[in-house]
């Protein structure tokens, strides 16, 4: 069954060709740049082929520039733990130190909801709050609303460093809900249990009051001083069914451009089009072909691209398409009724509203990456707020998982976009954090997994997506926000500005790191006059306990790697005990200068 009409002969050598190209890592040339063929998908509606050649292959010989050596450049010196810590006290110290040594243990993380209830009947609800609320949440949380977060803010600013402003009040519930039985993940241990943060669906209400939790953020983040960012999700403005019957009928279209492309060279000709729109269609008379031709090629070029179909056939096109094909299909089957297309108008509208707001507030807007089968349909809505908001400069940003296979190719083809189009790119960067739910759910489906199979090549990745947006933010204005705690990515990053000649306080090029955790990286890029953020959660204690458990396993990795923070901390706690005692005076020569190089090496440490 053909993508909307039977072309039973055509679709199983097409078939036959994607996954030969999938095995191959096999590219086809344009006329615009080498473009893979991303937007093909195979009837099954697992998330895209990367077709994409080995990132590890790709940078094998291609490093970052090294100037550490040279006298006119020095890379930021992230071991400088007295820098990197001066802002916090001793007991924030000492209780950093405690958080990170129980984060360590896994159990602990991942079962953190059934310890807190235990807690709440044992001591009572006033008193667990209180304990937290002076523990996690005062490390990882910046206070309960938006008077209670000045401090915090005030002390980042102080030490150039911004806000990335989240409202972190969420509903308490269990991602249960997923396409394709994601509750599986749940099933499979401990460590592949990820209770990654999404919104539950009740009614349009509801979603109007995620809406306004949004704008507590931007309000916040409009409020601190210098640029602020707010971060929104969209699975908490629509229901996250109507969002996967979303990006099943974007799959679908995509689908069908791979049908009409039967060279697959990724362009459709004139000659291509009128063959297949024969056999498809039921209205292909020689007049009707060519206005079709016409209405997908603008400019008269004689052919379309991918681009150039994407941006022209909507999701509320279906409908009328359907109804003159000569057989149904998966885009039949996708096709929305107009009470969801009325429900997808709502959840534009609550987009459009929350980043008008923003472009007022001059406060620039990250649309988080949530899971595969969601994505099709945020990548979408995203591209319709850039469209409109980020015409003179960058006001919203998607965001990359840099772990899946398909992201290298999404990113390319989204700034060839925004070039064609006219709108300003913007970027944020991460590796991932549904990793192991994303592989259960590939094992369920029986395809295959659509994050890259080793670590190293996550971080090669993730290396040449953070080059290519360093390079379009000097040459086209474009923002990224790079996102890590990887030390190696972000000295790249700092190095090829440099080799750039990217002035840090004048570009589009922000780093970004979570409150409480890697300030060895935040702090020194903030005193080094780099565009340093941390991701700020505030709200309610009993509101904000769900996201910081959360949060805590979508991170359980990260913090099981905590190693190298907990020997900086503990090497500043070292050094204050010896300065406020007089004991370092005390000590030989011989002893301070082996003290001074177990903290070297405790503070270089890699994790």
């Amino acid at each position: 069954m053909a993508n909307g009409c039977v072309r039973i002969s055509k679709l199983s050598r097409h078939v036959a060709v994607l996954r030969h190209n999938a095995r191959t890592g096999h590219s086809i040339h344009t006329g615009y740049t080498c473009y893979q063929p991303l937007f093909t998908r195979q009837v099954s509606a697992q998330p895209l082929t990367s077709h994409d050649e080995n990132p590890v292959e790709d940078l094998k010989d291609e490093t970052a520039p090294d100037h550490r050596q040279k006298p006119t450049f020095h890379l930021p010196d992230f071991s400088n733990f007295q820098e990197a810590h001066k802002p916090k006290s001793n007991l924030e110290l000492i209780r950093a130190y405690g958080i990170f040594t129980i984060c360590q243990v896994r159990p602990v993380v991942q079962h953190a909801d059934t310890l807190l209830d235990f807690t709440k009947k044992v001591l009572g609800t006033t008193i667990t709050y209180g304990l937290v609320r002076k523990t996690f949440f005062g490390h990882f949380c910046a206070g309960e609303d938006q008077a209670g977060i000045k401090p915090k803010i005030n002390m980042l600013h102080q030490n150039g460093i911004g806000g990335i402003l989240d409202y972190a009040a969420e509903d308490d519930m269990d991602d249960d809900e997923g396409a394709g039985g994601s509750s599986g993940a749940r099933e499979s241990g401990p460590k592949e249990k990820v209770v990654a943060r999404t919104f539950d669906y009740g009614s349009e209400a509801i979603c109007d009051g995620h809406m306004e939790t949004f704008m507590k953020s931007i309000e916040a983040a409009g409020d601190a001083p210098g640029r602020g960012f707010a971060a929104i999700k969209i699975t908490a403005l629509g229901n996250p069914k109507l969002l996967e019957r979303v990006a099943a009928g974007l799959m679908a279209i995509r689908n069908m451009f791979s049908q009409f492309d039967e060279d697959m060279n990724n362009v459709i000709t004139r000659e291509e089009f009128i063959k297949v729109y024969r056999e498809m269609f039921t209205d292909a008379t020689p007049e009707r072909t060519e206005r079709m031709f016409h209405y997908l090629d603008p400019d008269n070029t004689g052919y379309i691209d991918y681009l150039g179909w994407s941006q022209t056939i909507k999701l509320q096109d279906i409908p009328s398409i359907i109804k003159t094909c000569k057989a149904p299909g998966p885009l039949y089957l996708s096709s929305l009724s107009d009470e969801e297309l009325q429900l997808l108008d709502n959840m534009m509208n609550r987009l459009y509203k929350i980043a008008d707001v923003a472009a007022k507030k001059k406060v620039r807007l990250m649309v988080d990456a949530e899971h595969t089968y969601f994505q099709p349909a945020i990548d979408h809505a995203t591209v319709e707020l850039q469209r409109r908001f980020n015409k003179e400069e960058a006001v919203v940003l998607n965001t990359y998982q840099c772990y899946l296979k398909d992201s290298w190719h999404r990113l390319q083809l989204d700034m060839e976009r925004s070039r064609r189009e006219g709108f300003k790119f913007g970027a944020k960067l991460v590796r991932g954090a549904y990793m192991y739910l994303e592989r259960e759910r590939a094992r369920e489906l029986k395809f295959d997994s659509p994050i890259w199979d080793s670590l190293e090549e996550t971080h090669a990745n993730y290396n040449r997506c953070a080059d290519e947006l360093v390079k379009m933010s000097r040459d086209e204005d474009a923002e990224v926000m790079i996102a890590t705690h990887n030390q190696k990515s972000i000295e790249r990053a700092v190095s090829l500005m440099h080799e750039l000649e990217v002035q840090p306080q004048k570009s589009g090029v922000y780093f970004g790191q979570l409150l409480g955790m890697a300030d060895h990286l935040t702090f020194i890029l903030g005193r080094n006059g780099f565009r340093a953020y941390k991701y700020v959660p505030f709200g309610p204690v009993a509101d904000v306990l769900p996201y910081l458990i959360r949060r805590a396993q979508e991170n359980s990795d990260i913090m099981a790697g905590v190693s190298r923070e907990k020997g900086m901390i503990l090497a500043e706690i070292w050094r204050r005990l010896k300065e406020s005692t007089g004991l370092g005076k005390l000590m030989p020569a011989s002893e301070q200068a082996a003290s001074a190089r177990h903290e070297e090496r405790t503070a270089a440490q890699v994790n």
